[in-house]
């Protein structure tokens, strides 16, 4: 009985390693080439024809919102999965009309990764888990 608690520990964490490691690269790689290379023009234009208000400032917004994100769930912070998860539903319900078995497919399920790590945590090896490892009262 311990033994088998030991090793699901240890696939949990491992697990929610692989989880963090994919979302966060994955949403590096994802908004940074909008950030740096040039692609938010076409983001702006995007929502533009979306008629959003201030096009501009949310395609900035959503996507440095989505590179600190990144940044965080591979630290193992899980605020950073908390953000990304927000993005993420917006960019679903509303760039992708919910078409979650179509167009939307992707993005939902980078949704469903941000809310996992938002619900379970980001595992043993984690800032939040090292954080509060030393901020628990004695």
């Amino acid at each position: 009985m311990i033994l088998r608690k030991l090793h699901q520990t240890r696939a949990t964490n491992l697990a929610l390693i692989i989880i963090r490691l994919w979302l966060g690269t994955v949403m590096l790689k994802h908004s940074g080439s909008y950030l740096f290379k040039g692609k938010l023009p076409e983001l702006t234009s995007y929502l533009n024809s979306m008629h959003w208000p201030v096009p501009e400032l949310m395609a900035y917004s959503s996507q440095i919102a989505e590179f600190l994100a990144a940044i965080m769930i591979i630290l193992g912070i899980r605020l950073g999965a908390l953000l990304m998860a927000f993005t993420l539903s917006i960019a679903v319900v509303f760039a992708h009309g919910l078409a979650i078995y179509g167009e939307a497919e992707l993005p939902f399920n980078y949704l469903i990764f941000a809310v996992v790590l938002s619900l379970v945590g980001c595992g043993k090896f984690s800032l939040d888990q090292w954080f509060f490892k030393f901020s628990r009262p004695l």
